[in-house]
């Protein structure tokens, strides 16, 4: 798989479909795009982008989540940008925030507000996935049933969930 290609093609489906109709932004002050510390993980593959592209402003470090691709311990990449970027640049993490993907007990895909953004984000403070505009849920949706064909993309859901259900717990 052609990973940068495939990554470039599905930031297509988030050029208009966004959460809402209107600049969430402006609701928050961009509270997701502020502090040094707000970093988005990328996906497995997703750092070819930034090797291909090498957009300014942006810098790759390694998280501490861990996930086990076929008997491999890998790290997955963080994305930290100072804040202000050109829109068309910004990873997939980025792009469907305030969503999530998780696997359910039986491997499916689930889309659903993610729970680190509860604590910055007003729509995640207020809005079920339902009520967020229905392309830009398809587009979130679409995105992750086809990256969750690749192995390495399943793999790194696995232990995400995991992840995301530690803060689910708090929320």
């Amino acid at each position: 798989m052609n990973s940068a290609y495939v990554y470039l093609q599905l930031y297509r489906l988030f050029d208009r479909n966004t959460p809402v109709p209107v600049d969430c932004g402006k609701l928050c002050s961009a509270a997701c795009c502020a502090g040094d510390d707000s970093g988005m993980f990328l996906f497995p593959g997703e750092a070819e982008v930034y090797k291909l592209l090498d957009p300014k402003g942006f810098r790759i470090e390694m998280s501490d989540l861990e996930y086990d691709d076929n008997g491999i311990i890998k790290k997955t990449p963080i994305l930290f940008c100072d804040g202000k970027c050109d829109r068309f640049v910004r990873p997939l993490a980025c792009r469907i925030f305030p969503l999530t993907p998780v696997m359910d007990d039986d491997g499916r895909i689930q889309i659903i507000v993610d729970p680190r953004a509860k604590s910055i984000c007003p729509l995640a403070k207020t809005m079920r996935v339902e009520e967020y505009e229905s392309g830009f849920v398809r587009a979130v949706r679409r995105s992750f049933l086809l990256l969750s064909k690749n192995r390495h993309v399943r793999a790194f859901l696995t232990e995400y969930t995991n992840y995301i259900n530690e803060f689910n717990r708090f929320f």
